[in-house]
């Protein structure tokens, strides 16, 4: 499970709408969203991007330096950018590009190595999750690995 502790009101609500409109796969967020209304979704988003997390680590922290040099430069020569060009210098994100900071190593894992199975499901109604589409396809399993033990310890 992700922590949604705070996380970018805009982010939470257009993920909510994307479990509701099926253009992300998840049997369980669909059936906790769809009963949700539109205030329901903006009250949610807004008491969540209020709160303040620490970051729970318990990564491999032998890969958190490799993983900051991904974060921040991107992968020299591939079509991978830093990804604190969307997300931030702080990983905490903005509008539209969800916080990373203090997320959990495995769940930031199984969400970037699957990323095509779950987002992007209504190909005629693309939202912000596209973007990360292709940069999630070209990173290796160990990049992986490297930025979300990085973005596990940030708080």
């Amino acid at each position: 499970m992700p922590r949604l502790a705070g996380q970018q009101s805009e982010y939470l609500e257009n993920q909510l709408r994307a479990f509701i409109e099926r253009r992300r796969t998840n049997p369980v967020m669909f059936n906790v969203a769809h009963v949700l209304t539109p205030s329901m979704l903006t009250a949610l988003a807004k008491h969540f991007m209020d709160l303040n997390p620490k970051p729970l680590g318990g990564a491999p922290k032998e890969l958190v330096a490799a993983g900051k040099q991904i974060y921040e430069e991107g992968v020299p020569g591939t079509d991978i950018p830093a990804c604190a060009s969307c997300h931030g210098p702080e990983a905490k994100g903005a509008e539209a590009f969800p916080r990373l900071a203090g997320q959990l190593h495995d769940y930031m894992l199984r969400k970037l190595v699957s990323w095509s199975k779950e987002r992007g499901q209504d190909l005629a109604n693309p939202d912000t999750s596209a973007i990360m589409a292709p940069i999630a396809h070209n990173l290796t399993e160990s990049q992986i690995k490297a930025v979300a033990a990085y973005v596990s310890y940030l708080e």
